[in-house]
């Protein structure tokens, strides 16, 4: 089935390697230096997934139940390693709503240092309009090695945020939902709302409409940040 979806090397994107295409993934489904990662929940890798992909009790990758924070060192590599994702392998992270949780698992295997990540574009939509082969098996993991490496660079803490509030050089974006953003769902926080001088694009402002939805091209998202403030000078903390 074609739908007439441009591959991210024709987008405009800086860096289009980091997405996939399913024929990509479709050609290494049995290469074991390949872990496929569906972050769906469990109950919706259960009724079927792409074959080979192995799934966490927690896409969100939290240090504890109800906790805001990533998992530490420890835990993540004990996590990564339950999973057979092993400091050569390469991570391909998938979901069935626009990715934006596999960008979860995304940003938290760059956060512990490694690299060889990668997300499917048009996720598991496209994957089963395409009519590409399915699963309910749950494979098991090989034996690995994952090493935690946290990197400084992607992340802010608390201070950093507050001095990002008041330094014209930098820009705090809020890509929550609306109802988030605006206090009507506190999301069981104390309280609702946003941080101060935080602009707001609701992360589905990012992908394209309809029932494929995969990143909008480079142009299209540097015409929308730019008309909010975000521009390539600044520094840029997201949440």
């Amino acid at each position: 089935m074609s739908l007439n979806i441009k591959p991210p090397q024709e987008r405009g994107y800086t860096n289009p390697d980091l997405l996939v295409t399913t024929d990509w993934l479709a050609e290494r489904l049995d290469d074991p230096n390949v872990v496929i990662v569906d972050q769906d929940l469990p109950d919706n890798y259960a009724r079927a997934h792409i074959p080979g992909a192995v799934v966490y009790q927690d896409h969100y990758y939290k240090e504890l139940s109800g906790s805001p924070y990533i998992q530490d060192a420890r835990t993540f590599a004990a996590t990564m390693e339950s999973l057979g994702i092993g400091d050569d392998t390469t991570v391909v992270a998938y979901d069935s709503d626009a990715n934006h949780v596999a960008a979860r698992l995304f940003w938290a295997l760059k956060y512990y240092g490694h690299d060889d990540v990668k997300i499917l574009d048009g996720g598991f939509p496209k994957w089963l309009a395409e009519g590409r082969p399915l699963s309910r098996k749950t494979p098991a993991p090989r034996s690995v090695s994952f090493t935690s490496r946290p990197q400084a660079d992607v992340y802010s803490d608390k201070d950093d945020v507050l001095a990002c509030t008041t330094d014209s050089n930098a820009i705090l974006l809020d890509v929550r939902t609306d109802e988030e953003w605006d206090g009507n769902n506190k999301r069981g926080t104390a309280r609702g709302g946003r941080i101060g001088n935080s602009v707001h694009l609701e992360w589905k402002n990012f992908v394209t409409d309809g029932d494929v939805p995969v990143i909008k091209p480079a142009d299209e998202l540097r015409e929308m940040l730019e008309a909010n403030g975000v521009t390539p000078d600044k520094k840029v903390v997201a949440y």
